[in-house]
């Protein structure tokens, strides 16, 4: 629905149709004062066993659920889910500096490789789960003890797998484990009583300018509005404008979590989007990612501040960088915008195209002289460092990701669908010390690339990996993955999995240069809980 059509209808009406996701906490607490008692003892007052030993992310909560009724027979309407999911999530979450090191996983952020912060975590728990999974909830020692028992019991032959029929995996993960995750990822019931004392009186901001980009399209302002509704879901409005003139306007419901814990779904063109976003009370700002619900790795990054924040901020700027000798159309997003626009003396404005306190949008020319370097912008009194670039020519370029996976699958109409990679071409000046990769090279953005895919070692070329697994688009940089297997025409009739290198070329007037990623083309995954 646009918003034209909206203020025909007025929020009355949109409001209205909110009970169709209605969600209530305190019901969710009677549900489970009623229900979760049947196996758990005590109450949600005094304490409730195992329950009230954790604290997990909304996601960690419906997967928990999920797991009651799908192992242990719990009868649970969606409606009575919800509620529960809510309560849980308020009174047993995480604060966002817990959740924020790995909110890439609820994101869905396509193409991570987690660093591995500990060898021993990674050996026993990271071969088959994320750390981000261990690293969403925390659990008194006793939980973390109950969970490693619970592993042995459920999945028994994992014992004999690699990396664990090697050691006394039981004994390991009872002496040493257990130990390391309590001590990093306690409970800490203080620390969270304490956080809730802290949001008691925080009142979520309806309207919040936004930031955001995504691949192969580009730069974004929006607006981004939540209206509360009689229950304690929300409606969600976005109105968004790319800086190539493609417009958008959403409707949505979302369900603060919390208080600081968004989640959202809207539909757009006939696509299900699902919106993630991570408030910090302390700043009225967010993070987030919004995506495609049957295809994740397909999204936009976003970042957002309240709009009525008195704080001269920038939550986004683009382009990145300015060539020597070009125009471009500068956009400034951020909040308390007021006042005088002071370029680098690269930079000439040509033209206001607009100045409000949340946006200003110029026309600007850099001159045929200027120097690679990385430049303030000051904006009344307020001096933003190192916002801006300029450059005369590109040294080298980087692939990102540099390393991606995209699975076979169905196009469309089926339960296991294709997941697409998306390439991009991000160039780079080398700083004062002239040399490349170094902490001083310059971010100049995303430029635009010319694609192409090669068979990634001699085994790929032997397993004619190139005419099997996929094509990719020239101009856009997107891989789609054939469709799954089995293949007649392939040796033992395999699947069109593949390993490939993608080759990103970038012209900067007479120079060509030209950047390689590894490429792997696999199969789909069957099970893609909301924390892998």
């Amino acid at each position: 629905m646009n918003y034209k059509k909206l203020s025909k209808l007025g929020l009355g009406a949109l409001i209205a149709s909110l009970p169709l996701f209605a969600v209530d906490a305190q019901k969710g607490k009677e549900v489970i004062n009623s229900k979760c008692i049947a196996c758990h003892t005590g109450n949600t007052e005094d304490g409730l066993s195992r329950i009230s030993d954790q604290r997990k992310t909304p996601e960690g909560w419906y997967m928990t659920v999920k797991r009651m009724q799908r192992e242990h027979g719990l009868k649970i309407t969606r409606d009575e889910e919800t509620n529960v999911i809510k309560y849980l999530s308020d009174n047993q979450g995480l604060t966002p500096d817990e959740i924020k090191p790995y909110s890439y996983v609820l994101d869905k952020t396509p193409n991570v490789q987690e660093e591995g912060k500990n060898e021993l975590l990674t050996e026993m728990c990271v071969r088959c789960h994320s750390e981000a999974r261990i690293g969403l909830q925390r659990r008194t020692s006793d939980e973390w003890n109950s969970l490693v028992n619970y592993h042995v019991a459920q999945f028994p032959s994992f014992e004999v797998q690699a990396l664990a029929r090697d050691k006394d995996w039981f004994g390991v993960a009872q002496n040493e484990v257990v130990p390391y995750l309590a001590e990093n990822f306690g409970k800490d019931k203080a620390k969270f009583d304490e956080y809730k004392k802290s949001i008691k009186n925080y009142k979520l901001p309806t309207k919040w300018i936004t930031y955001g980009y995504t691949p192969s399209i580009g730069d974004f302002t929006a607006i981004l509005t939540l209206i509360e509704s009689s229950d304690e879901s929300y409606a969600m409005l976005m109105d968004y404008k790319y800086a190539n003139g493609q417009e958008y306007k959403a409707r949505g419901i979302a369900v603060a979590y919390n208080k600081t814990e968004i989640r959202a779904s809207f539909e757009l063109n006939g696509v299900v989007y699902r919106q993630i976003l991570h408030l910090d009370p302390k700043t009225n700002s967010f993070e987030g990612r919004m995506f495609e619900s049957l295809h994740t790795e397909q999204g936009s990054i976003l970042t957002g501040k309240a709009l009525n924040s008195k704080e001269s901020s920038i939550v986004g700027i683009y382009p990145k960088a300015i060539k020597a000798g070009t125009k471009e159309t500068l956009t400034i997003v951020g909040t308390n915008l007021a006042g005088q626009v002071k370029l680098p003396s690269g930079l000439k404005v040509l033209k206001t195209v607009k100045h409000t306190k949340n946006e200003i949008v110029l026309e600007v020319e850099a001159s045929k002289n200027v120097k690679t370097s990385s430049n303030n912008i000051q904006i009344g009194s307020k001096v933003f460092k190192n916002s801006i670039a300029t450059y005369d020519k590109v040294d080298y370029i980087k692939i990102t990701p540099d390393y991606a996976i995209s699975r076979i699958g169905a196009e469309k109409d089926a339960k296991i669908l294709k997941e697409y990679a998306t390439f991009e071409a991000i160039a780079y000046a080398n700083g004062k010390d002239g040399e490349k990769g170094t902490a001083d090279d310059i971010n100049l953005g995303v430029v635009p690339a010319t694609w192409s895919i090669e068979a990634f070692d001699e085994q790929a070329i032997e397993d004619k990996d190139l005419d099997y697994a996929g094509q990719i688009d020239a101009k856009t940089g997107k891989f789609t993955p054939s469709v799954s297997g089995p293949n007649p025409k392939r040796k033992l009739m395999a699947n069109n999995v593949g390993n490939l290198s993608v080759i990103g070329t970038y012209k900067d007037g007479d120079v060509e240069l030209s950047e390689k990623s590894h490429l792997i083309v696999t199969v789909p995954k069957f099970v893609n809980p909301p924390i892998n």
